[in-house]
């Protein structure tokens, strides 16, 4: 991929929004925004004219140089009225006016990397972002774009290459009686702080892959036993058919809805009884495959109902608090008694779902392995401590494992803690 060329493309989404962005990053930003009239200004939005076909087009232009861009060269960026003949002929205007070409997917953030801007896996944390389906994705993913993932390695890396350093100074000037090689205790507890600090990320890691799915909440019970009734209430509408009729609901219906700031999938099923003919039976199996994939299931019981037998992920929920013989605890949810309590009740026993943050990681399955690799080459270090030369290839691998994740880590740095903490010029 070449990098040195100025590319341009359509950086806004495809939707029905009224102004659309257009970017060019590169050497020749600045100087093609110059040829085709803009005057650039830098870290300033303001109003420009764009010649296009003839016509005076109104823009807002605004430029960042390379030091404070984030692809670490030259960008324009050209806000426009969201017109596909417009952008089109803005997108052609620019790279015959930079020299430059369409970009490739993912390009700009890949020269953000290249220029030191970002880490690699803060690059992979992009792409999670814009292909996020959900609340728990869109955390997770935000954490890696933000850098997460690098701040809790790059110090494991810094040590690493400390105690490299010192095995190596130890290898290398062992005739020397003023360089103190590492001890062999020395050693150990380092490499085995590096691993445990490893192993921490490792354990509270929640695979990125797991996050596709919202937690899933399955409103179940015998028939009219308030299900649908519970449904609407949550949902906030009448999204099912209501009846004093048993066997109303017949189909598996899903609302996705936010409960308590989470983002969550409501799921009302058809009632449970003894199928008498095969449309039933199919309503049933249904009903019952739902459940069993629920991440929790309010069961619904009526006043007179006998409790089911619970399972962990059960809440027994009683229902119509308005007839006689309803149970103390009971809701309505007809009038809206006693939802709050169950929402937060709910919101609680959710808790438990895995949630990204700074001590639970997303990772990518590329993450994961990388960290493993690292995890066994230090294990290796300490298994070989009484031979440098193994220890020190073990630390490498270890090295090399972590700036798979960060793409940070080059042989030049091992040099430099070498020269900056021995004096070697005698």
């Amino acid at each position: 991929m070449d990098h040195e060329t100025t590319i341009v493309a359509l950086s806004s989404g495809q939707g029905k929004s009224t102004h659309a962005l257009v970017r060019a990053s590169g050497p020749n930003a600045w100087h093609g925004a110059k040829n085709l009239g803009i005057s650039v200004d830098s870290r300033v939005f303001k109003r420009a004219h764009l010649r296009i076909h003839g016509t005076i087009l109104p823009v807002m232009v605004g430029g960042f140089p390379a030091d404070g861009s984030f692809t670490g060269q030259e960008t324009v960026e050209i806000q426009l009225v969201n017109n596909p003949f417009l952008i089109h002929s803005v997108l052609k205007a620019l790279i015959k006016a930079t020299s430059g070409r369409f970009a490739e997917a993912g390009e700009f953030t890949a020269r953000s990397f290249l220029h030191g801007n970002i880490s690699l896996s803060a690059a992979e944390g992009v792409c999670a972002t814009i292909s996020a389906n959900n609340d728990a994705e869109l955390a997770g993913a935000s954490l890696l774009r933000k850098g997460a993932l690098a701040k809790a390695t790059e110090p494991i890396a810094e040590e690493i290459i400390r105690v490299l350093a010192l095995v190596e100074a130890g290898i290398d000037f062992t005739d020397e009686e003023d360089v103190i090689a590492i001890s062999e205790s020395e050693l150990n507890s380092a490499v085995t702080a590096c691993e445990k600090e490893i192993r921490n990320i490792l354990d509270g890691k929640i695979a990125m892959e797991t996050l596709a799915g919202v937690p899933t909440i399955v409103i179940a019970g015998k028939p009219n036993a308030g299900k649908s009734t519970l449904f609407n209430r949550l949902v906030k509408a009448k999204r099912v058919v209501v009846s004093n009729i048993a066997g109303t609901t017949r189909d598996v219906i899903r609302e996705r809805i936010r409960l308590h700031e989470k983002e969550i999938m409501l799921v009302d099923v058809a009632g449970f009884e003894n199928p008498e003919n095969e449309l039933d039976t199919s309503m049933q199996t249904s009903a019952k495959r739902a459940v069993e994939q629920a991440t929790l299931v309010l069961w619904c019981v009526a006043p007179g109902e006998l409790l089911p037998s619970v399972k962990i992920n059960t809440l027994v929920v009683h229902t119509k608090k308005d007839l006689n013989g309803s149970n103390d605890n009971a809701i309505n949810a007809m009038t809206g008694e006693g939802i709050g309590e169950l929402q937060a009740l709910i919101a609680r026993m959710l808790t438990s779902c895995a949630a990204p943050s700074e001590d639970a990681l997303a990772l990518l399955p590329r993450h994961t392995s990388c960290l493993e690799e690292a995890s066994a080459s230090l294990f290796q270090a300490m298994q070989q401590e009484k031979t440098p030369e193994l220890v020190a290839a073990a630390l490498r691998d270890a090295l090399n494992a972590i700036g798979g994740v960060t793409g940070h880590v080059t042989p030049d740095e091992i040099i430099g803690e070498v020269f900056s903490s021995f004096c070697i010029g005698k």
